[in-house]
């Protein structure tokens, strides 16, 4: 299962890439990934991405810890991702996070706009059950984050450092065995 994912993303990142060629327009954002560095830049950068994603996580663990709804999406995460395995947590989350941001806020947030860009966001993360309900309307909030890191710091690392701590250590909790109080 973690292959294939894998594959999908690497396929979009392709994908966005040859896009992107083909609609004449400079790779600019897309391969760079840093658009302004100064001195201390990509540092800064990647701090901030880390510290943007730790808070999200840390918000969703919390909210996990102590909101039904939370709790009920967890667990149709947690059974979702069941046939993964931990060392597969790393891989995905990093090339989810990628795939997504290249065609997310390189590809087509330039074109589509900020707002368009995160409902289209939120909607390629509409659930087949009840239980994660809150996941688009989530996602739509996290499509505002990164569009707004990518266009205030002028580069996709921010977003897509953001966006794979996000993913690595929610991935990485799913994945955990529950303790018997969790249960």
């Amino acid at each position: 299962m973690a292959r294939n994912l894998i594959l999908l993303y690497v396929a979009t990142t392709v994908g966005t890439v040859l896009l992107q060629l083909a609609l004449g327009a400079e790779l600019g954002p897309l391969v760079q990934l840093a658009g302004r560095w100064t001195a201390g830049g990509l540092s800064a950068d990647l701090a901030l991405g880390v510290g943007v994603g730790v808070a999200v996580v840390l918000t969703l663990r919390w909210a996990a810890g102590h909101q039904r709804w939370a709790q009920r999406m967890d667990a149709d995460f947690r059974e979702m991702v069941a046939p993964l395995e931990p060392r597969d947590a790393f891989g995905l989350a990093a090339m989810s996070a990628l795939a997504e941001e290249l065609l997310f806020r390189g590809l087509l947030q330039p074109r589509i706009g900020l707002v368009a860009v995160s409902l289209v966001f939120g909607l390629l993360h509409l659930p087949n059950t009840r239980s994660r309900l809150p996941w688009p309307i989530m996602a739509v909030v996290m499509g505002f984050v990164f569009g707004g890191l990518f266009e205030w710091r002028g580069n996709l690392v921010v977003p897509v450092t953001a966006h794979f701590v996000i993913n690595y250590f929610n991935l990485h909790d799913l994945l955990r065995p529950l303790l018997p109080e969790e249960a």
